[in-house]
């Protein structure tokens, strides 16, 4: 038997943590602590520890499959790749769409950007990083040391190792400051907690501003998935301004920064998503849900909502399974290292595209991971990077203008107020095809739930795990209920998850609370 340890990153959130694959006769069959890692020192949350597990899931997608007569059989890689170069000579320019995960390596973003751009000639390339908020100054390490910290939402949850440097920081004396819609575990543990009403956020920021005081603050926003994730880090961003400090955005996906940094963030993704002028669509490793198109194209490791309805999936490597890198949100460019191959079939994201490339006429000429990255850092090495990765100097902040969100009031026909925020199991939920392949995380949350308040479940006759529908007037979900005190009553609180057939925008769309209404599943 041949056992040993390589040193990976965490392919969930943007903190970046490091941790050691567990890999047996080539097979990786669990983790270990990194304990040298600058930025988690040898801790991992409950998604990082069970990150192996998604590695050899029985979800993998192992073959090429091509949709004939509206299903999706088996083809080789051959077959898929010529129907692509064929399909997607009936399309050009702006009818196509590029969408990359956040989640996808530095990498494997730089070459289908390429693609995008020189070979599909489209400025439709985007990815679920593309929120209009680019901001990280200051580092990780450096939080535990600030004497005043701002935590706009539910970090604890969010970005688990960050909050850690947060209580490190409450150990040493700090003031934390938390800003949030109801009682998270981040208000919890803070030493202040303002109470945001539903929609009120930007006016909570500034309410915390009067609590705001020492020589070193830092003011942090886990960014999320609504319309205006832009308008509450600009008001944060100004607190952080006003008052002397750093302002960091962390990113919900693992590399967030790294998307950013790469172009995949100039184009909002919002805006391409809902434009009725896109044609075609080609993307990698993202769960759009189903996508009604001329023509899709889907590289994923898990067969997802979109790629069921896709017309040519491609089987795609898993962070385990490649060299590259990460850029977390200190701007940390740390490197991954392969500890399997990858199954005869399945190929890393950045090298299916460059065979996409070639079969429609391009060679970008790439045999390795570490040439691509020559092109994105110029003169680094991942030798270079190996120990403690590489920190890129902090940027000037740039978060687009938008409408500040609304206050949102219960009424008659919807009598409660729902609020959304991340869960400690599957953090933002944006990456719920990674979650939902780690059996352990599944056992603890397998799915959508609702918290309630005590009193509204004694009104409403509901016990602990009861199922109901939640409803607004843009549509429901079916989940079970958890009975607490951490919301208030008239409030609700679903997580920000997409998972099995469930998605939090059934309820919400693109806000970050709805009016809401509670019917017991009889």
């Amino acid at each position: 038997m041949e056992l040993k340890y390589v040193t990976t990153v965490c392919p969930f959130c943007a903190t970046g943590c490091s941790f050691n694959l567990v890999v047996r006769d080539g097979r990786v069959v669990g983790a270990a602590p990194f304990q040298r890692s600058v930025v988690c020192d040898g801790k991992t949350c409950q998604k990082g520890h069970f990150a192996y597990e998604l590695v050899n899931s029985e979800g993998r997608l192992k073959t090429p499959l091509v949709k004939r007569d509206g299903e999706l059989v088996e083809a080789t890689w051959e077959e898929a790749l010529g129907i692509i170069a064929d399909r997607c000579r009936d399309f050009s320019g702006n009818d196509i769409a590029v969408i990359s995960s956040a989640n996808a390596t530095n990498e494997d973003i730089f070459v289908l950007g390429r693609l995008a751009k020189e070979v599909f000639k489209t400025e439709n390339f985007t990815s679920m990083a593309a929120f209009g908020v680019n901001a990280s100054a200051g580092s990780i390490a450096g939080i535990a040391k600030a004497d005043c910290i701002v935590a706009v939402g539910n970090i604890a949850e969010s970005h688990p190792l960050i909050a850690r440097r947060i209580g490190n920081a409450i150990d040493k004396g700090a003031k934390v400051i938390a800003i949030d819609s109801y009682e998270s575990p981040m208000a919890v543990m803070a030493t202040e907690f303002v109470k945001s009403a539903p929609g009120a956020e930007i006016e909570a920021i500034s309410d915390a501003a009067k609590f705001v005081e020492g020589e070193n603050i830092v003011v942090l926003y886990p960014v999320g998935m609504s319309s205006s994730e832009a308008a509450v880090a600009k008001a944060a961003s100004k607190l952080a301004e006003e008052k002397g400090g750093v302002f960091c955005a962390l990113p919900a996906q693992s590399n967030g920064r790294g998307a950013i940094d790469l172009g995949a963030a100039e184009k909002s993704f919002s805006e391409v998503i809902d434009s009725d002028s896109i044609k075609a669509y080609y993307v990698m490793g993202e769960d759009l849900g189903p996508i009604d198109a001329g023509f899709v194209v889907v590289q994923d490791s898990f067969m997802t909502g979109t790629a069921k309805t896709a017309d040519v999936v491609l089987p795609a490597a898993v962070f385990a399974e490649v060299d590259g890198t990460f850029t977390n949100a200190e701007r940390r460019i740390q490197l991954l290292r392969k500890a399997q191959e990858p199954s005869e079939n399945v190929k890393a994201n950045w090298q299916i595209v460059c065979e996409v490339a070639l079969k429609l006429g391009q060679d970008f000429g790439y045999e390795t991971s570490q040439a691509i990255f020559g092109e994105i850092c110029p003169g680094i090495t991942y030798e270079e990077i190996s120990k403690d990765g590489y920190q890129t100097p902090a940027g000037e902040s740039v978060i687009a203008d938008e409408s500040a969100p609304a206050l949102v009031s219960a009424t008659e026909e919807y009598p409660y107020v729902l609020v959304t925020g991340p869960t400690a199991w599957h953090g933002f939920g944006g990456v719920g095809t990674l979650s939902e392949n780690c059996q352990s995380l599944l056992r603890e949350v397998p799915g959508m739930f609702v918290k309630i308040n005590t009193e509204d479940a004694k009104e409403l006759d509901l016990l602990k795990g009861a199922s109901v529908r939640v409803i607004t007037e843009i549509g429901e979900i079916k989940a079970p209920v958890k009975i607490t005190d951490e919301v208030e009553k008239g409030i609700i609180f679903v997580p920000t998850m997409c998972i099995g057939n469930e998605c939090i925008c059934m309820l919400t769309g693109k806000k970050r609370a709805r009016a809401a209404k509670i019917e017991r599943e009889v």
